[in-house]
């Protein structure tokens, strides 16, 4: 067995190698670059950096050619040169030996992504060779943390394991604590909410639960907990003075009936052709029909969009997160959503402000990744149409943005039929509906993400121009800005994005009295 294993090695070491960074999310959030070493198609991670990331004790003994790491009481024992390991006292063995390199020791990633490391150290691993992208997170039961203020109160929801119990109790006159027994987090989370009702809040990891702490805004205020399901979550309402529990119609979740049905795709122009013409809603009034929203995916097929330092596409990134987006508007059945494109399809500008049309839109939303001739710019922008630019780099941004249109050979007559339309949408109530569609969803967005708020904006994006309803471009961060691309890798960060692009919407139909008039339905 020994002279195989030295045998592999030899073969290793003979494969052409070489040192190499590897971004790193550690629990949802952007970490330094780390060193890694590929050996051929296999790569590797020092002793010392595995410690540092997964938060472990790591004792070298370079003598005995022997590596001890402890995590949370319990011990794995690695051998340089050799595919043999012990977990907790227990043989077992790896599919490629620990290596020595620079008096390092070195051990193969695919073993940190093996279930047998997940099993034992309770935390996920996912490294994805194109990207060279290194995601850790805890392997979590309790979370995604989502809120939202209503009218009669402001609800925290926090998924769970349906397996796990709950308890909910107040911690003095302006605190509420809910405990999850067993309950594991990826990842603590705070944040502001500052709505008159509730301060703050933190999701902490104690040692055996979860605990989420909340700080309500002023004493005496009436809350409740309870459990909802489809996904599995813990409710935590906490209602304004005067206002009785019982009494209160939920806005969103109880209004429904039955659940809506998915979000439904127009990927193609055949199949846009195909959609049946429906009466334009005004935007203000849709008191006898779910409320219909299209998320656009920027870019896509042909057309890539931003590029990163790393070669993430923006076609990419704006298709997970419009999925995400439209899976988190559709499941309250208060809102019937359309994608313009559910794959990676070239979808004309032109012809995606025309899916909103025929379908009778009440608001779109077109999601996209800035991008910027300087490295450090980051954060994100909310814009909304106008002939007129805020900015000159504002400007850029929408020439940009609007470059597709030479893949489209769109004669420049229709250009102009397209300029005509916007100067009479500008004396509409469709632009200040935007302008203030797009102030809540930065203001959400804001209180969600740790990045920089840049503002509202405007500029002539031409997907904008042609939809006859409220209608918003958010810039969800700078793929040109290397944490801001490792940042947009992560579910987790774009589950807040998309969080906050919901909260804006749901407090623009508040604002709109759209919820209570599907309420009274």
């Amino acid at each position: 067995m020994r002279k195989l294993v030295l045998a592999s090695l030899a073969v290793l070491l003979a494969l052409p190698a070489c040192a190499q960074r590897a971004a790193v999310l550690l629990a949802g959030r952007y970490h330094d670059p780390v060193e890694t070493y590929q050996a051929g198609p296999d790569v590797y991670l020092s002793a010392d950096t595995v410690g540092k990331l997964y938060g472990a004790q790591v004792y070298w003994y370079q003598v005995a050619g022997r590596i001890e790491m402890t995590l949370r009481g319990r011990k794995m024992v690695f051998f340089v040169a050799s595919k043999d390991a012990r977990v907790d006292g227990k043989p077992i063995e790896l599919s490629l030996p620990v290596l020595l390199r620079a008096d390092e020791a070195w051990i193969p990633l695919a073993f940190l992504e093996s279930p047998t490391f997940v099993s034992w150290s309770g935390i996920k691993t996912d490294f994805h060779p194109r990207t060279r992208l290194l995601s850790i997170d805890k392997r979590s039961t309790v979370g995604r943390l989502r809120w939202f203020s209503y009218k009669d109160f402001t609800r925290l929801e926090l998924e769970t394991d349906a397996r796990l119990a709950y308890s909910a109790s107040a911690r003095g006159v302006l605190g509420v604590e809910i405990q999850v027994p067993l309950g594991i987090i990826d990842g603590s989370e705070d944040g502001e909410i500052g709505d008159g009702l509730v301060a703050a809040y933190s999701l902490t990891q104690a040692p055996r639960s979860a605990r989420l702490a909340v700080r309500l805004a002023k004493p005496g205020l009436t809350w409740r907990a309870k459990v909802l399901r489809d996904p599995h979550r813990v409710a935590l309402d906490v209602y304004r003075p005067g206002v009785d529990p019982s009494e209160v119609v939920e806005p969103v979740s109880a209004v429904a009936q039955k659940r809506s049905k998915a979000a439904r795709a127009v990927p193609s122009a055949a199949k846009a052709a195909a959609v049946a013409a429906a009466p334009a809603a005004s935007p203000l009034g849709s008191g006898h029909r779910r409320l219909r929203i299209v998320v656009d995916a920027g870019h896509g097929g042909k057309d890539p969009g931003a590029t990163g330092p790393d070669g993430i596409q923006e076609k990419d990134v704006t298709l997970l997160a419009a999925k995400q987006l439209a899976r988190l508007l559709a499941q309250d059945g208060v809102f019937d959503v359309r994608l313009t494109r559910d794959d990676d399809t070239f979808v004309p500008l032109s012809e995606r402000s025309r899916v909103a049309n025929d379908w009778g839109a009440d608001l779109f939303v077109s999601l996209h990744c800035n991008a910027s001739k300087t490295p450090r710019d980051e954060g994100f922008e909310v814009y909304f149409e106008s002939e007129h630019a805020t900015d000159p780099q504002a400007e850029q941004l929408a020439d940009f943005e609007n470059s597709s249109l030479q893949l489209e050979n769109k004669p420049a007559a229709e250009d102009a039929a397209a300029q005509m339309l916007l100067g009479e949408l500008s004396k509409t109530e469709y632009i200040n509906a935007a302008s203030q569609l797009a102030a809540l969803m930065a203001r959400d967005v804001s209180k969600r993400v740790g990045i920089e708020d840049r503002g509202v904006k405007q500029a002539g994006f031409y997907v904008l121009r042609g939809t006859h309803a409220p209608a918003v471009l958010f810039e969800m961060a700078y793929l040109t800005n290397r944490r801001d691309e490792v940042r947009l890798q992560s579910p987790r960060f774009r589950r807040k994005l998309v969080d906050g692009v919901y909260a804006g919407i749901l407090d623009y139909a508040k604002r709109q009295g759209w919820l209570s008039e599907v309420a009274a339905q």
